[in-house]
């Protein structure tokens, strides 16, 4: 399909083809996978150098324990550019190393209300090889998001939806080849990104917090908080959904996202492990 020119282009909203010029874990739950828990208004948190005298360190890790699920890859219709983007994609919803570590897991302290400073350096989010990187993305509010596009000869579109539903719209911006789009997060919570159409299994998930005081797990399912001022905190954990639910025309709907939490006690200038279990039930949390 021809492009158009750049001023109409920018005004697209679907992806199309350019010419030839994204401890020990304790066993998992048998109850029913973890939903959000009802919402507690968090405090406001301002940045307070005082409290970081002697600071803890917080650190675990998330592993999968049980039989693994089959996450089969997507098909690439013809409408979804197949020459370039290949016949099928794989399932970026569930991660886990040979090892067990569960990468992409969001964890976070939900109830800081003073410590350090956030980073507000710019972050990148690349559509690369007809996917988004990364898949789960975590930063401050009041950073700036910017959206490359490495895929020659192709046309990306990034639709950012706040939360799960497709009704709070955050932004809905083409992005040509070899061009930035910058978004400024301007506030706390997850937001979904999508593709409109064609390339309906790009996903990615964006967390935004007011503080500084959160991660996500590496490849090797570990995570690790600094600087966390002494005190008494409700740790949260965040994974995706990851078993297909159903289809909404040719997109694939997921389960609801696993959430659960844990209290944790950082003492000065200690050091705490808070290992979490994800299964194919729950998610379990290590004392």
């Amino acid at each position: 399909m021809r492009l158009l020119p750049l001023v109409a282009l920018l005004g697209l909203v679907a992806c199309r083809r350019a010419p030839s010029q994204p401890h020990e874990p304790a066993r998992p739950s048998t109850a029913a996978p973890a939903v959000a828990p009802a919402a507690v208004a968090a405090p406001i948190y301002r940045v307070d150098p005082t409290v970081l005298d002697h600071p803890g360190v917080l650190r675990g890790s998330v592993r999968w324990s049980g039989p693994r699920p089959s996450t089969a890859p997507m098909a690439v219709g013809p409408g979804g550019n197949p020459d370039l983007c290949g016949a099928t994609q794989g399932d970026p919803t569930l991660v886990v190393a040979p090892d067990g570590g569960v990468a992409n897991s969001v964890l976070w302290l939900s109830d800081i209300a003073r410590g350090a400073a956030p980073d507000l350096s710019p972050v990148t989010v690349d559509q690369l090889g007809c996917r988004y990187e990364p898949h789960v993305l975590a930063l401050p509010v009041g950073a700036e998001v910017r959206f490359g596009n490495s895929d020659h000869g192709l046309l990306h579109n990034v639709h950012a939806y706040y939360g799960y539903d497709d009704d709070d719209n955050w932004f809905n911006q083409a992005s040509p080849h070899g061009l930035t789009v910058s978004k400024r997060v301007q506030r706390a919570g997850v937001a979904r990104l999508i593709c409109d159409a064609g390339h309906v299994w790009m996903l990615a998930y964006v967390h935004a917090f007011t503080h500084p005081y959160y991660a996500v797990t590496d490849a090797s399912g570990r995570y690790e908080l600094r600087a966390v001022p002494p005190g008494r905190y409700t740790l949260r954990f965040w994974h995706e959904g990851w078993t297909r639910r159903a289809m909404e025309g040719n997109r694939p709907r997921f389960s609801p996202a696993v959430e659960t939490s844990r209290v944790v006690d950082v003492a000065p200038g200690g050091t705490v492990t808070a290992d979490f279990s994800l299964g194919p039930d729950a998610v379990a949390a290590a004392r």
